[in-house]
């Protein structure tokens, strides 16, 4: 084992198990410690308590992309109503 990894060992339901199971058997992973690992990963990134200074990282990110954004939602907003709005006839 190398050093960057911990063995841990958890029960789970037996249907859970078998569902793993059929997921390797399809060949979509190598073996149950990778369909295991990847929801963790999955679950763990969807738990994460974001920092400051991610937060003001997006934050800034998020005004530069209004500063482009609201020219033109402003023009279009002046605008004359579009006849079709994705192919589908538009109707106040």
């Amino acid at each position: 084992m190398s050093a960057s990894s911990v063995k841990i060992t958890v029960r789970i339901p037996a249907g859970i198990a078998k569902m793993i199971d059929e997921l390797v058997e399809a060949g979509l992973y190598s073996n149950r410690s990778e369909v295991v690992k990847e929801a963790l990963r999955e679950f763990v990134l969807s738990k994460k308590i974001p920092n400051a200074k991610s937060q003001d990282e997006d934050e800034k990110f998020i005004k530069s992309m209004l500063k482009v954004i609201e020219p033109i939602l402003a023009e279009d907003w002046n605008n004359d109503p579009d006849d079709y709005v994705g192919g589908v006839p538009y109707e106040p």
